[in-house]
């Protein structure tokens, strides 16, 4: 039942920098929305491969990763969509740009689509402590000294290929967490 699968994760950017350095921590929080954010790289990981959009220009990455999901979608239109964090912000985060870009998406289910903070926490609500590299470490796996909220950081320095490699170590992780949580039926359990 979960052997058709692809991992999707984003990282974030906001648009404007100027000054951002200077903020408070709450402040830069703040920004990460899609109306003050903008997707700086997308990943797709699907039967062991990574494909990664990445450019200047978020328009082009939105419509490359969608022509890519549309492709994964008509090799198997029932392919589940995993991700960490994915239902309460990439996905959000990916439709709310693709809307502002005026990018057709490929529709999809929710249901179809496996948010494996959601299921490692058995759909807790509110605030919940563990980052996916929290999670890599506990399996043991490599994770890079960089957390999420540095990528703007790494925007600002023009770290493009940490961004890159940290993206790709996202998706790795993520799809080692998948396996767990489906050996250990943690996937199977349901909201209703």
């Amino acid at each position: 039942m979960y052997d058709d699968y692809f991992i999707v994760d984003i990282e974030t950017c906001p648009i404007n920098l100027d000054g951002y350095n200077d903020l408070e921590e709450e402040e830069k929080t703040k920004l990460i929305n899609p109306i003050d954010s903008k997707i700086i790289a997308l990943g797709i990981r699907y039967k062991n491969e990574n494909k990664i959009f990445m450019n200047e220009n978020e328009k082009e990455i939105l419509s490359e990763f969608w022509n890519e999901w549309n492709k994964i979608k008509k090799e198997n239109p029932s392919n589940l969509i995993v991700g960490f964090n994915i239902v309460n912000f990439d996905i959000p985060f990916i439709t709310s740009r693709s809307f502002i870009h005026n990018i057709k998406i490929t529709p999809f289910i929710l249901k179809l689509v496996i948010d494996l903070r959601e299921k490692i926490n058995a759909y807790r609500y509110g605030k919940t402590r563990g980052k996916l590299t929290d999670y890599g470490k506990f399996l043991g796996l490599d994770v890079l000294d960089i957390d999420g909220n540095k990528i703007a950081e790494l925007c600002i320095e023009k770290s493009w290929d940490k961004i890159k490699e940290y993206l790709v170590k996202d998706l790795e992780i993520t799809e080692e967490l998948f396996k767990r949580a489906k050996e250990t039926n943690i996937l199977n359990i349901s909201r209703w």
